[in-house]
């Protein structure tokens, strides 16, 4: 059993010993443009890949990207919406130690509405008005067209009954003279 747990030892030891820290990101800079922040660095020699993430100002992370690494030199982008301080972070693939760069994004204007919310909220309510005037608009007329037809009838009715109607006998003080 001791020759077991020896050989394990003199296996595991070696490795841990001649283990080689992993490249790490000697420089990292990061600018912004209308809520686009471009990061770019550079890393020792030996590493493939980066990997960078944003965090704001409450801590969370936003997004990640890995970067591919070309001459020890990496960049790329994040897209945020929210004026806010953001955070890149940026490390080897592998591990290694962290490098980290903080900048204030305080340029966005929101892409949808920008500085005419005034004008989309006035015409979100007129169309809301006109949709609401159209679904009422049948039964308006509806109920105005069955009281003109209503009245029309009446009018009708009671023009009928005075042209047909009796004429009441008049009364003559002349004398009826008969035929002979």
């Amino acid at each position: 059993m001791k020759k077991i747990i020896l050989a394990l030892l003199l296996i595991v030891l070696p490795v841990t010993v001649f283990a080689a820290e992993a490249p790490a990101v000697t420089k990292l800079t990061v600018s912004n443009s209308k809520g686009t922040i471009t990061y770019n660095g550079e890393i020792e020699d030996g590493s493939l890949a980066v990997m960078c993430k944003l965090y704001n100002s409450k801590d969370e992370e936003i997004d990640l990207y890995s970067t591919e690494v070309n001459e020890n030199k990496f960049e790329g982008t994040f897209t945020v919406v929210k004026n806010d301080t953001y955070t890149v972070y940026c490390a080897n693939y592998e591990g290694g130690n962290i490098k980290s760069e903080t900048i204030k994004v305080d340029d966005i204007v929101n892409p949808k509405t920008g500085d005419l919310i005034e004008l989309y909220c006035l015409v979100f309510a007129f169309c809301i008005a006109a949709l609401i005037l159209a679904l009422m608009a049948p039964k308006y007329l509806k109920k105005r067209k069955g009281t003109k037809t209503t009245a029309s009838v009446s009018k009708t009715s009671s023009t009928n009954k005075k042209t047909t109607s009796k004429k009441a006998p008049k009364k003559t003080t002349s004398k009826k003279t008969s035929k002979k």
